[in-house]
């Protein structure tokens, strides 16, 4: 039977049931229009690639311009026309080309990006198809696949893994809101599935995220500045509900500067064996928040905002994907390269389009550039023995 574990503000995010429509060449890259009203494709998602479906074709989103189609269902390939002339590969008229309709977003990019400076989170609902959603389902055995076992490989190897790393508008948005196109993932991707809580294993206290950890590690001193040198997206695999789990949030917190206060239980306090035994759950009063929201959302925030683990009172898993993002000069919390080094050498690329796969080059390679020219970053064996010696002899 379940059991209140917290009394949480609920902030609940719902599906509108509208859907903007993306329109991609096979290389990946997205059809839109330029600031001058000229059709025409281009690497990333803003306003300027978002279309409706109108009649039989779609229509922008921002600029006056309609175009035919000989489809307008979600992932079909479709031709498309501008005033009768077929549309090329590149948006321009000529020869005709086959371009994918994608799931699209709710609402235009620039919409979430200015709610995000406003609040310092954001729901992108439902920006995941379904058939992607599914497949995350089945990679973390949950939802309709928790009867099932996981399988013994990488996850980077599944084709969603990397879509999802990739979504378009959460990375444009990010890039923006942290002033730099050079955004890199702070670790590895993967997938958790959280359990029933038994009452008895400690749990995650408040806490900010990678690269601040002020709770955990405090990484960076206080007070940081205005200077964003982290975000982080948490991805609902399966809904995230107040019974099953969903983070808790001090939404707003993150312009405050300053660490979660040590008497609500900082993660400091709250892994060490016993803490959970003798003081009960992290705080979770009212002036706290938990974001309800559907499976397929991406949840987005300043990774100042105080935060921790909620707890699942279910006898579901409950599905997510946690990712930090940080500029590309901030050291990362994990290596990347090991993962991204098994995805060059498993045939997923073939799976992805050119564009999807240079994202990910994007994302997981560090890099440095220096006199001696162009170097990707990652960790030495030996070097590692040897800080780990020092460190278990000092």
């Amino acid at each position: 039977m379940s059991r209140p574990v917290y009394d949480s503000t609920v902030v609940r995010v719902e599906a509108t049931g509208e859907r903007f429509s993306y329109l991609n060449n096979a290389n990946g890259d997205w059809l839109c229009v330029d600031d001058s009203g000229v059709l025409t494709t281009q690497s990333y998602v803003n306003d300027a690639a978002i279309w409706r479906v109108d009649g039989a074709g779609f229509s922008h989103a921002v600029a006056d311009i309609s175009i035919g189609a000989t489809s307008t269902e979600i992932e079909h390939t479709t031709q498309l026309t501008l005033v009768g002339d077929a549309v090329s590969s590149g948006g321009r008229t000529g020869e005709a080309a086959d371009f994918m309709v994608n799931h699209g977003p709710e609402r235009l990019p620039s919409e979430y990006l200015a709610e995000l400076r406003e609040k310092g989170w954001v729901s992108l609902t439902c920006i995941l198809s379904p058939s992607v959603v599914d497949d995350l389902q089945r990679i973390g055995c949950v939802d309709d696949y928790e009867n099932e076992s996981p399988e013994r490989v990488n996850p980077i190897v599944h084709p969603a893994m990397t879509k999802v790393t990739v979504e378009p508008i959460s990375l444009w948005i990010m890039r923006e809101y942290m002033q730099t196109r050079d955004v890199k993932l702070g670790h590895p991707p993967g997938v958790s599935a959280l359990t029933r809580d038994d009452g008895k294993r400690e749990v995650q206290g408040w806490h900010t995220d990678f690269p601040y950890l002020w709770g955990t590690g405090d990484r960076v001193p206080l007070p940081s500045g205005d200077l964003v040198l982290g975000m982080q997206r948490n991805t609902c695999i399966s809904e995230f509900t107040q019974e099953n789990g969903a983070t808790i949030f001090k939404l707003g917190s993150h312009a405050s500067n300053a660490a979660p206060p040590d008497e609500w239980g900082i993660t400091n306090h709250t892994f060490r064996r016993g803490y959970r035994a003798e003081h009960g759950l992290p705080y979770g009063g009212p002036d706290t928040d938990v974001i309800v929201a559907p499976a397929g959302s991406m949840v987005l925030y300043d990774s100042r905002t105080w935060h921790r683990a909620g707890v699942n009172n279910t006898d579901r898993k409950r599905g997510a994907m946690i990712q930090a993002f940080i500029p590309g000069f901030i050291i990362p919390f994990m290596d990347t390269s090991n993962m991204y080094k098994t995805f060059l050498e498993s045939d997923t690329a073939d799976q992805l389009t050119a564009r999807d796969c240079k994202e990910l080059d994007n994302l997981m390679v560090h890099k440095i550039m220096g006199p001696a020219g162009l170097f990707a970053i990652t960790t030495d064996d030996d070097l590692t023995k040897r800080v780990r010696d020092q460190m278990a002899s000092a």
